[in-house]
């Protein structure tokens, strides 16, 4: 998709030397900016789904100076035309498939890419290849070398490649970097993070839903830590040196199913009013977890109107239907993967992760991901020569104690769990910020930046499957060369 100059002339921009005031500043700023913006940057969304519409489109359509969806290339029929009602979408600019988006000139400045895991390399590198600026939903790619032949690719072409890792944007750590950079700490010795996923959230994506299989997405700890890991990297400060893994699938499998289980949770199932598992309970009644209220005393006022005004934001069955009647959600259940006992699904990925990471500077860190927890919420904590600094996301809870005098100071930060704290919003609007002033700097979703936590879960992986410890030096040297090989290879890329 050849377009007008103006996509050609933005860069990515620095925004490392003030990420200490980032949230702030640009949170404060977003009004006053786009009354500047006299054009919108326009976008064209590749892949309408949950992630896509009722996310990033949704939170496009909050900024219209700044940006917006012009395009869209989604191969679900209704769901294609249900977008361009609500988007505004001309029907010339409508496309079943991506490939046809990318012939036609003029349609878009930049793509906002996303389709599943699978596909992000082939479509970002023809988007890239069509002189299109790429946001690309992580993870870049199935491999290292994938990953390293986009990021060259853009700077070839002189293109803009954000890669949506937006917790560095979630108001929390903008506030932890903060803290961090101003010394309050010393010198950084190690990290502990943990993501507890949530029962819920596990068994609806990585037993019943579209990550349930490693080899038709990715793995859990690429999948949902990269965003963790990449934390973890960018308060390191250095490149991991070794990267070492265990865990293993333990529990959502068919030895532990109860006697008399069906294959699906609508087949009468004689355990099922019982069981917290239950595709009935998860999509149609309650359609919710059974979260008590108190947990949610961290939700920001913004996340409590959003859920408020926004009916799919309060059942589970948005993530798998456009239409979330009960007949039309209870025939899913009969008919697809969502409606399956989570013991007798053919899900592979593991339930339960440990990473043990030695960064070039001598810090170390160790990272947990888990299906076993009530509620989503990461866990990310920083030890340092002088103090340390905890925090727990969802609710909202951030700490610094320090050593001498000891001192511990305690601050609630308000989360909004749906756009992962903010940080949904914040990278689009970076992303199209970045377009509209050309800056040309790397910018905290930079490709550059995202690589190394890629690195790290694909090493992770590969530690986890050979019981070994990665050697990440040589692991980048291979990435690189086979990357090479990609960047020779003359063939289209659709």
């Amino acid at each position: 998709m050849r377009h007008t100059a103006n996509c050609h002339n933005a860069d990515i921009f620095h925004l490392s030397a003030v990420v200490a005031n980032m949230s702030d500043d640009l949170r404060h700023s977003l009004e006053s900016d786009v009354k500047n913006i006299s054009t919108p940057v326009r976008l064209a969304l590749i892949g309408a789904g949950a992630r896509g519409e009722l996310n990033l489109a949704t939170l496009v359509k909050k900024h219209p100076d700044l940006m917006k969806i012009t395009a869209v290339a989604e191969m679900d029929d209704l769901r294609r035309e249900l977008f361009c009602k609500k988007f505004g979408i001309e029907k010339q600019n409508a496309f079943r498939d991506w490939r046809e988006l990318f012939e036609k000139p003029g349609a878009a400045d930049a793509v906002v890419n996303a389709l599943p895991c699978r596909m992000h390399y082939e479509s970002s590198l023809a988007a890239l290849k069509s002189g299109c600026h790429v946001f690309l939903e992580k993870p870049m790619a199935l491999d290292p070398a994938q990953a390293v032949h986009l990021a060259r690719t853009a700077e070839k072409n002189d293109l803009l490649l954000f890669v949506s890792l937006q917790s560095r944007y979630n108001d929390i750590y903008t506030r932890m970097r903060r803290e961090f950079d101003a010394g309050k700490i010393g010198r950084l010795m190690n990290i502990d993070c943990a993501e507890n996923v949530g029962y819920w959230h596990f068994i609806m994506s990585y037993v019943r839903g579209i990550h349930h299989r490693a080899d038709l997405s990715h793995s859990f700890v690429m999948a949902k830590g990269v965003h963790d890991l990449d934390l973890v990297s960018w308060f390191a400060g250095a490149d991991a040196k070794r990267v070492a893994s265990f865990g293993g699938l333990g529990f959502f499998n068919a030895e532990n199913a109860p006697e008399g289980a069906p294959e699906r949770c609508t087949d009468g199932c004689p355990v099922g009013d019982a069981c917290e598992f239950s595709a009935i309970k998860q999509f149609v009644k309650p359609g919710m977890p059974d979260i008590p209220l108190a947990m949610f005393s961290g939700m920001s006022a913004r996340a409590i109107f959003d859920v408020a005004m926004n009916p799919r934001f309060r059942t589970l069955a948005s993530v798998i239907a456009r239409d979330i009647g009960k007949e039309n959600v209870m025939r899913l259940l009969r008919e697809t993967e969502h409606g399956k006992c989570v013991f007798r699904a053919d899900n592979d990925v593991v339930d339960h992760q440990t990473v043990s990471i030695e960064f070039e500077n001598g810090v170390v860190a160790s990272f947990q991901i888990s299906a076993f927890s009530l509620i989503w919420e990461r866990t990310l904590n920083l030890h340092g020569t002088k103090g340390e600094i905890r925090s727990a996301d969802f609710t909202g809870r951030l700490e610094t104690r320090t050593y001498n005098p000891g001192r511990v100071d305690r601050r609630r930060v308000r989360y909004h769990g749906i756009i992962h704290g903010g940080g949904d919003e914040m990278i689009l609007v970076d992303f199209a910020q970045a377009l509209r002033d050309g800056r040309k700097d790397e910018s905290l979703a930079g490709a550059r930046s995202a690589l190394e936590s890629h690195f790290i879960c694909f090493a992770a992986e590969e530690a986890r499957k050979k019981n070994k410890v990665v050697d990440m030096d040589k692991f980048r040297r291979a990435a690189e060369k086979d990357a090479d090989a990609l960047d020779s290879n003359e063939f289209p890329v659709f």
